[in-house]
């Protein structure tokens, strides 16, 4: 099994997706900081507002405005990568053929997907800190270091939940256009739920996408439950569905 995650990950570096990721979410750390302290120097807001929005906030400021839809869209396209062009390329078949089991096939693609969401949230809670305290100083940045990484952590798990439900989906879906399309539209729904109707969008994991980052105040057994059951439950519907996939190429 380890061997076939490894196969998996060396596919997202060698297609050079995710280091391309890795670097969009450092250059959006950057320019944040520079925009943001932009907006100091220029004092365009009240003292209250800039300062929640630099220093040890400046972080989950950074992480508030790429978690629903960026985030999600870039775990989005690790799936199409190692499924969806895959299965259209006809790739997908070749380790079957040599005798490797369906389960431990797509067990190996959804950890390395869930491996590519965690170096996307590591990448950006270490470059916005990084960039904070040039910015800003290292104090206050120390200071947050650890509510912060429990933000980004907390925020990880829901990310995994939402990259388990595209990995599912992706069986249905044979083309990654497509693939990458019906999960915009599915976020921005999500987006909308949540502000709409909060109490019945929590029960679902696209809700905690932006839910830990926004400060609300959260029933976190709830949270938890709501972001591991999506996870859970969707692998393994992702695995019974590939067990019974018929792969025409």
């Amino acid at each position: 099994m380890i061997k076939n995650i490894k196969n998996e990950m060396y596919k997202l570096w060698k297609g050079r997706r995710l280091g391309i990721f890795l670097l969009i979410l450092l250059v959006t750390c950057i320019a944040m900081g520079v925009l943001v302290r932009s907006i100091q120097i220029k004092g365009f807001f009240e003292k209250e507002v800039i300062d929640s929005m630099i220093g040890g906030n400046f972080p989950t400021q950074v992480l508030g405005v790429i978690a629903d839809i960026v985030l999600p869209v870039l775990a989005t396209l690790f799936v199409t990568f190692l499924v969806t062009d895959e299965a259209e390329s006809g790739s997908l078949k070749l380790p079957l053929l040599c005798g490797q089991s369906r389960e431990k096939l797509i067990v190996a693609k959804a950890v390395a997907v869930l491996i590519g969401a965690m170096a996307l949230m590591a990448v950006t809670y270490i470059s916005s800190n990084i960039v904070a305290a040039v910015f800003w100083g290292s104090d206050s940045v120390a200071a947050a270091l650890f509510p912060n990484a429990v933000i980004f952590a907390e925020s990880y798990f829901a990310l995994a939940g939402w990259s388990m439900i595209v990995l599912f989906a992706s069986l249905f879906v044979k083309n990654s256009g497509s693939m990458v399309g019906i999960a915009v539209i599915v976020l921005v729904i999500g987006c909308i739920l949540s502000s709409a109707s909060p109490q019945i969008a929590k029960y679902e994991v696209m809700y905690y996408l932006k839910a830990f980052v926004s400060m609300v105040v959260l029933d976190r057994t709830l949270a938890m439950a709501v972001c591991g059951g999506t996870v859970v439950a969707f692998l393994a519907m992702a695995t019974l569905k590939f067990r019974a996939l018929q792969i025409q190429k």
